[in-house]
């Protein structure tokens, strides 16, 4: 009766201590996260300035500090939706709605400098106004907020300001016709 108690408890202390180094393997192979407004975000995806890039926040070099570019900036449309963007092919199924696609802008206060946020490229560079006010320019890449908002790489357009569409308003008992 004895071993048969001793042998129980040694069978049972091995499938504790079993059960124990394997939540404790998970545990490790898991990188820890913490919950954000963004969902959820892994700890230690900080970039040099502690923004979180997956919680989509952006070092601003214009603003000094984490920031959404998605909320404080304005958004420009890609042109083409096969164009090729830093080696990245945009297809047709991608949403313009979505900010991976999209590029956007944001201007200091004084209008001297334009900071763009290129989708899926970490850091953002920053465009300095030229000799006609409304044109900013830096490192092959152009920014025209003269009329309609146009970003050019060397030369080519790759993103605009969308368009605005001027929908006629009836009424519900006005007919359509065509």
């Amino acid at each position: 009766m004895r071993a048969l108690v001793i042998s129980v408890l040694l069978i049972s202390s091995m499938f504790v201590s079993c059960d124990f180094v394997l939540k404790d393997n998970k545990s490790q192979n898991e990188p820890p996260t913490v919950l954000t407004d963004g969902g959820k975000t892994i700890v230690g995806e900080e970039d040099e300035h502690g923004c979180t890039y997956s919680a989509a926040y952006r070092w601003s070099k214009l603003r000094k500090g984490c920031i959404r570019p998605f909320e404080e900036g304005f958004r420009l449309n890609p042109i083409e939706e096969d164009s090729v963007l830093h080696e990245q092919i945009i297809d047709e199924e991608n949403d313009i709605d979505e900010n991976q696609v999209s590029c956007f802008v944001i201007v200091s206060e004084d209008k001297k400098f334009a900071e763009i946020f290129l989708p899926n490229e970490l850091k953002s560079i920053l465009l300095e106004e030229k000799n006609i006010s409304g044109l900013y320019s830096n490192e092959g890449w152009e920014l025209d907020t003269r009329e309609d908002m146009v970003l050019k790489e060397k030369g080519e357009t790759v993103f605009s300001a969308a368009k605005t569409i001027e929908m006629n308003i009836i009424s519900p008992d006005q007919e359509l016709t065509e």
